[in-house]
């Protein structure tokens, strides 16, 4: 006698009120029922916990780089302080000057070539810096002039301006950095110049192109302005470039 394998598991239940109750069920659904269903279940409460973990290092990361971040907007926020104080100052000193329009009082021969400034002042007998490392390097019609602009204030405030240097000889004149002279009045102005703003001290390089001058030797005129057009630093050079 053989038997027949079947899918189907049967179950007599017997209930006192109801009497004998058959039931009948799919063997499939049953292992799914007892096996699958519980690794499922597990496999997801694993997921759940193991993110819950994730998020938290995530939260714990924030909280702890918030401080920093903090730290950096303020530090930004100082420097921008800083910065609008120096351009409340700057803009005070600009309405000073430009309440006075009397340019008559301002003969500064070293500045034969710029647009005068109202109010005006010459600085440079008692200079807020200097010069230092002074180099010049000359090659293939070509002099590249280095050097250094060091803050001699007492207080090491910061300084800011403009940087101008003239090569000229017997036949030619030459501008760093390169400007246009004004049609109108065939003048240059002070803000046209190298911009700077340093607490310690400036690199400069300047260089200029020698071609179709015929002397040997030329006068360098290296001239700083402040933000508001007064000299600052005037040094005259004299330097063989042939």
């Amino acid at each position: 006698m053989t038997t027949k394998s079947t899918n189907k598991l049967s179950f007599l239940l017997y209930d006192k009120k109801k009497g004998p109750i058959f039931l009948t069920t799919n063997k499939a659904l049953l292992k799914f029922t007892f096996y699958v269903l519980p690794i499922i279940t597990m496999i997801c409460l694993v997921v759940v916990i193991a993110g819950s973990v994730y998020f938290k290092q995530i939260a714990e990361m924030a909280r702890r780089k918030e401080p920093e971040i903090i730290k950096e907007l303020k530090g930004k926020n100082l420097a921008l302080s800083a910065q609008l104080e120096e351009i409340a100052e700057l803009n005070k000193l600009f309405e000073k000057k430009l309440s006075s329009t009397d340019t008559s009082g301002i003969k500064l021969s070293t500045l034969s070539l710029f647009r005068a400034v109202p109010s005006q002042e010459d600085l440079s007998s008692q200079p807020l810096l200097s010069l230092d490392n002074t180099k010049f390097d000359i090659s293939e019609n070509k002099l590249n002039l280095k050097f250094d602009i060091v803050n001699q204030t007492t207080d090491g405030r910061k300084l800011s301006g403009y940087i101008h240097i003239q090569l000229a000889t017997t036949n030619r004149m030459i501008f760093y950095p390169e400007n246009e002279i004004a049609s109108e009045d065939m003048l240059l102005s002070y803000n046209q110049g190298e911009s700077f703003a340093f607490s310690r001290l400036r690199h400069v390089s300047a260089n200029f192109d020698l071609t179709g001058f015929k002397d040997s030797k030329a006068l360098i005129k290296i001239i700083v302005f402040s933000r508001t057009g007064d000299v600052l630093f005037k040094k005259l050079i004299a330097q063989n470039i042939k």
